[in-house]
């Protein structure tokens, strides 16, 4: 099944060959990231920025450059995930370089991937669902 992932803010298509590719910025420096699109892979596949572990960067989307710091906390960002059927989700993921922690709400349930996902365990991804680890799905 084919999967899109959108800007939130202007519907642009974030991984029109495969990988997932976002302007990344930290101070005054900036380049692309390009990241696997399979929840839970946390591979850099290419990049023009060098990414230090630990560190906040912030993802823009690669069409508009809007910041895509999720409203849920400061160090996530938040795209959407279309599927091939029309259904859509939030991919809520950490913007700490080395951090492992992706979320996904769908359908009133959340999913969790990466070892650092206790890390925002007290956080409220819209107040609605329970939580669900992926091999429940």
């Amino acid at each position: 099944m084919t999967v899109s992932y959108t800007c939130p803010y202007c519907r642009g298509v974030l991984n029109p060959g495969g990988k997932v590719i976002f302007v990344i910025e930290q101070g005054t420096g900036s380049g692309f990231l390009l990241l696997s699109p399979d929840l839970g892979d946390y591979t850099v596949l290419a990049g023009s920025a060098s990414v230090a572990p630990g560190t906040v960067y912030t993802l823009r989307c690669s069409v508009c450059r809007r910041d895509l710091v999720s409203p849920v906390d400061s160090r996530l960002v938040e795209i959407l995930r279309r599927q091939e059927d029309g259904s859509e989700s939030r991919v809520i993921f950490s913007r700490v370089a080395g951090e492992h922690a992706t979320f996904v709400y769908e359908a009133g349930e959340l999913s969790s991937y990466g070892e650092d996902v206790d890390t925002y365990s007290g956080l409220d991804f819209l107040g609605a669902g329970k939580h669900r680890s992926p091999e429940s799905h």
